[in-house]
């Protein structure tokens, strides 16, 4: 009997391990890292931890909450054109662009209320922002947000991202809530992932909208 159940133990601790994943970790570039480096590393102001698996394998990876960068001619061409075309908006070439980016997550099923009471959708939002600088403004929704209305769709012209344009060029990770995108008509931008208030955006374009209207006034002296 004492022979049987220590088999059976066997053959239930080899099932338990034979099912465990083994993880691995990575930053965005990817550079492996240890699990002590991963979770080191990790700062919600600074990062997002983002967990994929497949079969046999757990992968975690670090992705830098904000970047600067500017955009090729023949990229930032095509992004005003695709955003002309979804939006049947002529865009201004002289005004800067921002660009609020809903992902599709968390899914319908995870929203516990009826209506979302994020302040990036209050009304002042946009009249504040308008009197920061120049501005072309979109809402811009991933193809797979599958609940809109949640996020006041019967006041908000939600555009939806049909091919995946800013998805291909700004965010390869899916992000919880969504991400912001500020960009100057030299084509350099701004961006920044996960979760963020109506307060940092018109912080964020003051800075960095006012650094440019800085930098032209020099010119003209």
């Amino acid at each position: 009997m004492r022979n049987y159940i220590l088999y059976l133990i066997l053959i239930i601790s080899t099932t338990i391990y034979s099912q465990k994943k083994s993880s691995v970790y990575y930053d965005e570039n990817d550079n492996k890292l240890t699990e002590k480096e991963f979770f080191r590393n990790k700062e919600y102001s600074k990062n997002l931890d983002l967990y994929f698996e497949n079969d046999s394998i757990q992968f975690g990876i670090l992705v830098r909450r904000y970047q600067f960068g500017t955009l090729d001619k023949y990229t930032f061409e095509k992004l005003k054109s695709y955003l002309t075309q979804i939006s049947e908006i002529e865009i201004d070439s002289t005004k800067n662009i921002v660009i609020n980016y809903l992902s599709s997550l968390p899914e319908k099923k995870y929203n516990t209320i009826p209506k979302s009471t994020w302040n990036i959708l209050d009304t002042d939002y946009l009249k504040k922002l308008y009197k920061i600088a120049e501005i072309e403004h979109f809402w811009i929704s991933s193809p797979r947000s599958d609940n809109l209305i949640y996020y006041h769709q019967d006041d908000i012209n939600w555009l939806k991202d049909k091919e995946d344009f800013f998805k291909n060029v700004f965010f390869p990770y899916e992000i919880k809530y969504g991400n912001y995108i500020l960009i100057k008509p030299d084509g350099s931008y701004y961006y920044y992932l996960g979760e963020y208030s109506k307060y940092e955006i018109w912080e964020k374009s003051e800075k960095y909208f006012l650094k440019q209207r800085l930098q032209t006034s020099d010119k003209r002296k």
